[in-house]
């Protein structure tokens, strides 16, 4: 039996059209569509590349917003989540420098902050292209993506900018998004979208994104409609508890192979090093690049005894993988159809354990967060 991989477990896309590149892949060269192929193929084959076909690098782990379903804003609550700071441009060369000597292919710029809190966010972008890095991204809130930002980090040579929106219901984001405004994210958007058009940065790719939760299949049917003509896909995730609560209601998954580690790392802001985007409390330190080589770190201890672990068919022997969702999710990448969301949709989710809060008591906020709720609920 060939074990269960799901490169792209994180999310799915809707697209306006299946058949056709878009305009951004028109740009992108036989390197990128190397890297984007051995990024499906080396989980499937249990190959681990020299260097990480990409590297996370939380450049900031602030944000100014407390978005009710972030793992930060629960740790932040419970008191548990990591010291806040900003990547020292220093750190961030090194770790460019050392990508540029094995070609390094892609580079995130944000794990769980907003980076463009970062006053370097554009000499960052601009450093990592000229190491010849093909894929320059992050996700942002967008609440701060002002006109002259976005020029910005355009003529820096971003790749791909993925806005994380969550609803088409200006009391329902507001809700969600605790500290910005619908209004004031959209207009951003749209600007940042008019700026690209209008400069001809044909090359960036857009996404907009929303988490999707049970009852949400109507708002994303009209968040489809709303953004759907104007960015290149519409993305969406499903939510389950942060991994110290873990998934503890579903049958092990023996044929369930992790793709993130043969795949990437993430770097925090000082230089510790973790193996996966739902490693969001570093449970699983594997080194500090201010001390070692990512290079050695990727073929560490820790990095090779998940490995290990997960070929075998033993993930349940590592706490933080016995806990996590990715097992048992049915998405993978998957790219649906615009015509026929909502089936598809009510499909995924009912095969699947998904969470959300039953009422407002049950949210985790931190004392600055609920009165920032408390405020809005008062209007």
């Amino acid at each position: 039996m060939s074990k269960d991989v799901k490169p792209n477990a994180s999310y799915g896309e809707i697209r306006r059209d299946f058949d056709g590149p878009r305009a951004w892949e028109k740009t992108r060269s036989p390197e990128y569509w190397e890297y984007r192929r051995h990024w499906d193929e080396y989980p499937k084959k249990g190959i681990t590349p020299d260097f990480p076909l990409c590297v996370n690098i939380e450049t900031t782990n602030v944000c100014n917003l407390d978005c009710i379903m972030c793992p930060r804003t629960i740790y932040i609550a419970r008191g548990t989540f990591a010291p806040l700071g900003m990547m020292s441009f220093d750190l961030y060369r090194k770790i460019i420098d050392e990508g540029e000597k094995y070609r390094l292919p892609s580079v995130k710029l944000q794990y769980l902050g907003e980076p463009l809190l970062h006053p370097d966010v554009s000499k960052q972008i601009r450093y990592a292209k000229d190491a010849g890095v093909l894929d320059v991204s992050f996700n942002t809130n967008a609440s701060l993506l002002t006109e002259e930002k976005s020029y910005e980090i355009l003529e820096a040579g971003l790749d791909a900018i993925f806005f994380s929106v969550d609803s088409s219901d200006p009391d329902t984001f507001n809700k969600i998004r605790i500290g910005t405004d619908y209004d004031k994210v959209v207009t951003n958007i749209h600007k940042f979208l008019e700026i690209k058009e209008k400069g001809g940065y044909d090359n960036v790719q857009t996404r907009i994104s929303m988490t999707v939760m049970s009852q949400d299949v109507v708002d994303l049917d009209n968040f489809k409609e709303l953004w759907i003509d104007h960015v290149d896909a519409i993305g969406f995730g499903l939510y389950y508890d942060v991994i110290e609560d873990g998934v503890t209601d579903v049958q092990y998954n023996a044929n369930f192979q992790c793709a993130q580690l043969f795949q990437r790392v993430f770097v925090m802001w000082d230089g510790e090093v973790t193996p996966c985007c739902m490693d969001d409390n570093r449970y699983n330190v594997m080194g500090n690049v201010n001390n070692e080589s990512l290079h050695n770190i990727w073929h560490g201890e820790v990095a090779s005894r998940f490995r290990e672990r997960h070929l075998c068919g033993s993930y349940g022997d590592i706490e933080m993988c016995s806990k996590c969702s990715f097992p048992h999710t049915n998405l993978d990448g998957h790219i649906i159809s615009a015509d026929n969301l909502k089936k598809e949709i009510e499909e995924i989710n009912s095969k699947q354990r998904v969470r959300w809060h039953s009422n407002d008591d049950s949210l985790e906020l931190s004392g600055k967060a609920q009165r920032k709720r408390a405020r809005l609920l008062s209007k």
